[in-house]
Parts: structure tokens; C-alpha cells; sequence
């Protein structure tokens, strides 16, 4: 018997919400930025209370039973084992992707980054001036339950690491947009082609835990065992468990000297100092939230399912890709001959749906894609993709074929 409710549409507009509150008008449907619409486990809001109720909220430190309830959480469920002094907490990933250049880089630097990829990425390596060496992922057909898929383009990985300009490579794994969650040989052959031209791997893996039903993360660190030195994993609870306001992720990283840098670039920018809250739902998610992780990954794939279905009946010249992983669906709409900011731009207008257009994603050139958030109850993103086929310019832009 299921214990958790993700049908129950939870009233957000109104509480300061970034994915409700940008909406021009209350019609409007947002599945777009990268947060679900559902209440938190139990367990984690009644800790909170708990933690309200003592009423003194001064400056925290990270305990060593939040680090050893992130530990016994990747040994359990990733087979993953860590030392709790590799943890250097920050405020969010992208923070410590900041701390991280600033580590790596200085001027005429650059980091590799596969595209597509995701917005907040390209936003950092931007305010940070370092050269974007841009890796295209290859289009691949599909080996899941969509019209396509994407794999590594390792030739062009190849050049890209032996570019003496190249001093590291983020790797997004699972992968935002493209949905795929990287095996264990494609993580190898990345990992030994930055070993040989020097190049520190960053592993972004933020959405590691929300795996499609049959697909299993692979922590890069458990194919570059004996090289520990050579990168770094990103982690949060805030994704898996819908905490992102709480701001609260690690750094992982065995090398103690690479440490102590990111510590003092957190310093530096005020970057490193989480809230006694982030700290308690991130340790009471990892001990006591497994069930609600499992019952939410059931109904995540259950959206998808609906929208490739729905798709295929009502808008059949719109491609989706394979979901290994994440709760973001990547949509190729190339064939109705819009740009993908006019398109995301007319949706919301026009039929009230906003979703993000691929343009911020480095979407490959002369192709139009939009990511749709599966993360809100299944009535809301049916309706949501109910208005996106009706609506009309002359005909459905989404349904007409170009």
C-alpha cells in the first residue's frame, strides 16, 4: 500500500516560489525550473517542526552525524564507500562548481562541458570568464521507452581534454537534459581520457537517486578507484527529496589538498555556511525517507510514461528521449520549424503552459528542443499537455506537421 500522496496539487502560488511566482497571471501551469510540486516526506517535516519549536536559530555547524548519515546513505544504496572527511559542504552545487574553477582555472582556462547541457552550468563558467570548450553529445536511437537517446562523443572528449587550455571537464551524471544515466564503461573511457591529458573531473550527481525504475547510478568514483586525486563528486539531498530552498550540498573529494582550496574559496565568498535546517531534512531524508524515494521514482516514470503516450497520440511529430534518470523530459519539436525561445515563449502565452525552452541548454544548431518537469501530480501535467495540443495558430504549432 502506497503511504505517500503526489496527486494532491499543493497550493504554491503565493509563498514566494520561484516556479509559481514568476507566472504572469494564475492560469497559468509551470513545468519548467527543476523543483517538484509535492509536500516533503513526513519524517522531514515533522523534524522541522520539532527543530521550529526550540525556537533559537543561531549559526551551525555541520555535524558529523549529518556526514555519517550521507555516508551509510551511499554505501546502501550506491555500494559507495566515503571517508566523512572528504565532505566540503556548500550551499548548493553550483557554488562549489564555482569554488572549483577558481580552484583549476585562471585566465585563458577552460573547463569541457557536454551539450546539451544544463543552463546553470553555463551561467557559472560564464560570471567565472574561464573558455567554455563545448563536447557535443552524439544522437543515438533509442534503448528505452523513447523515439531517441544520446551517448558520449569520445573522439571529441579526446580533443577537447588535449587542449592545453582544458584543466577540467564537468561531467553531469545522470545527465540534464539529456536524460541518461552513464554506465560504468562510458564513465571509464571519460575518466581515462581526462587521466592522460591532465584534466580534474568534476561529477555532477545531483539527481543520482532519481533513477527510472530498472536504471542504477553508477557513482563515477566507482570506476576510478586508485585515482582518487583526479576528481571530485557532487552531491545534495535537495533534489532527491525536494529541498532545493534549503540549500545544502557537498563536495566529495579525497584529495585533501584540493579540499582545503575549495574550503577557503567558500570562505572567500560566503559560499560554505549552511542552515541547522539543511543539515536536519538532509540527514532525516537519508536515514528514514528510502520508502518515499522508491514510491516517488514509481510515480515520476509513471508521468513519463503518460507524456510518451499522450505524445505520440496527439502531437506524433514531437521526438522524446529515453529517461534513464532525472525528472525532466527532453523533447525535440525541430520538425514544426520554431525556435525553441518563440516556441516556449507562444506555449505560455498562448496556452498558458510554460516549460523551458532548449535554447538555454545549448541544444544542438538548427534543432528546437523543450524540457518539460515531470514533477507534479499526473492531473496537472496532462492538462498542462491538453492546452499545449489545442492551442492554436491556424492550426496547433505542436500538432501540424512543417
Amino acid at each position: 500500500m502506497n503511504k505517500c500522496d503526489f496527486d494532491t496539487l499543493q497550493q504554491r502560488r503565493g509563498t514566494a516560489s520561484v516556479k509559481w511566482d514568476v507566472l504572469s497571471d494564475d492560469e497559468t501551469l509551470p513545468l519548467w525550473v527543476a523543483d517538484m510540486d509535492f509536500r516533503a516526506a513526513p519524517e522531514i517535516i515533522s523534524a522541522l517542526h520539532e527543530r521550529v519549536d526550540s525556537g533559537v536559530f543561531g549559526y551551525a555547524l555541520a555535524p558529523e552525524s549529518w556526514r555519517q548519515s550521507l555516508a551509510r546513505w551511499l554505501a546502501t544504496r550506491h555500494d559507495w564507500t566515503i571517508d566523512t572527511k572528504w565532505l566540503v559542504e556548500a550551499t548548493g552545487v553550483l557554488r562549489s562548481l564555482g569554488a572549483a574553477i577558481d580552484v583549476f582555472c585562471s585566465n585563458g582556462d577552460g573547463i569541457i562541458i557536454q551539450a546539451p547541457a544544463y543552463c546553470g552550468f553555463l551561467e557559472v563558467i560564464h560570471d567565472h570568464g574561464v573558455e567554455l570548450l563545448e563536447s557535443p553529445l552524439r544522437r543515438v536511437p533509442s534503448h528505452g521507452e523513447g523515439d531517441f537517446s544520446y551517448e558520449m562523443d569520445f573522439e571529441d572528449l579526446e580533443r577537447k581534454a588535449s587542449d592545453p587550455r582544458a584543466k577540467l571537464f564537468l561531467l553531469c551524471n545522470p545527465h540534464n537534459p539529456a536524460g541518461r544515466a552513464w554506465s560504468a564503461d562510458e564513465l571509464r573511457r571519460a575518466g581515462e581520457i581526462c587521466r592522460r591529458h591532465g584534466v580534474f573531473l568534476l561529477s555532477d550527481e545531483i539527481h543520482a537517486d532519481l533513477q527510472m525504475p530498472g536504471s542504477r547510478h553508477v557513482p563515477y568514483a566507482k570506476v576510478a578507484e586508485g585515482f582518487e586525486d583526479t576528481f571530485m563528486t557532487f552531491w545534495s539531498a535537495t533534489k532527491t527529496f525536494n529541498l532545493a530552498g534549503l540549500h545544502a550540498s557537498v563536495a566529495i573529494c579525497a584529495n585533501s589538498k584540493v579540499r582545503d582550496r575549495m574550503r577557503r574559496m567558500h570562505s572567500k565568498h560566503g559560499t560554505g555556511y549552511l542552515n541547522t535546517f539543511s543539515f536536519l531534512a538532509s540527514s532525516v531524508a537519508w536515514d528514514k525517507c528510502a520508502y518515499w524515494l522508491d514510491e516517488l521514482r514509481t510515480y515520476l516514470h509513471g508521468n513519463y510514461l503518460a507524456l510518451v503516450g499522450f505524445i505520440r497520440e496527439r502531437m506524433p511529430s514531437v521526438r522524446v528521449a529515453d529517461l534513464d534518470a532525472t525528472y525532466l523530459a527532453w523533447l525535440d519539436v525541430t520538425a514544426h520549424g520554431v525556435p525553441s525561445w518563440e516556441l516556449a515563449q507562444r506555449l505560455e502565452t498562448e496556452a498558458k503552459v510554460k516549460l523551458s525552452p532548449g535554447a538555454m541548454f545549448l541544444e544542438p544548431e538548427g534543432e528546437s528542443f523543450l524540457r518539460v518537469n515531470l514533477a507534479s501530480p499526473r492531473a496537472m501535467l496532462m492538462e498542462a499537455l491538453e492546452r499545449c495540443a489545442r492551442m492554436k495558430a491556424g492550426k496547433s504549432i505542436l500538432t501540424q506537421h512543417k
